[in-house]
């Protein structure tokens, strides 16, 4: 069986390789994007088991503009986002339980 691959999608370049090389430590396979394109790219190839863990403000746009895009393909993978925002708020919060289907 496969290893599930996590799509690390975070444009500052020392702390995607940081989430990568932890996710590593513990197992995972780990593929990283820099911006949103890229992430598409390998959203393209994943598989159902693959998990995407994304940044909230990305160069080319932002993590929920590529939630948006992957439901509207009909991808499904499970989706976290991360941001170093002191404070998110709530309408953001609830928009994004809105979209992901439980």
């Amino acid at each position: 069986m496969d290893k599930t691959t996590i799509i690390v999608v975070e444009d500052n370049i020392v702390y995607c390789e940081f989430v990568c090389n932890m996710l590593a430590r513990e197992g995972y396979r780990t593929v990283k994007a820099y911006h949103l394109s890229t992430a598409k790219k390998h959203l393209q190839q994943a598989t159902d088991n693959d998990i995407v863990v994304a940044d909230l403000r990305l160069p080319d746009g932002n993590g929920i503009d590529l939630l948006r895009w992957m439901r509207k393909e009909g991808k499904m993978q499970p989706f976290i986002i991360m941001t170093d925002y002191a404070e998110v708020h709530t309408p953001l919060c609830t928009y994004i339980i809105t979209i992901i289907p439980r």
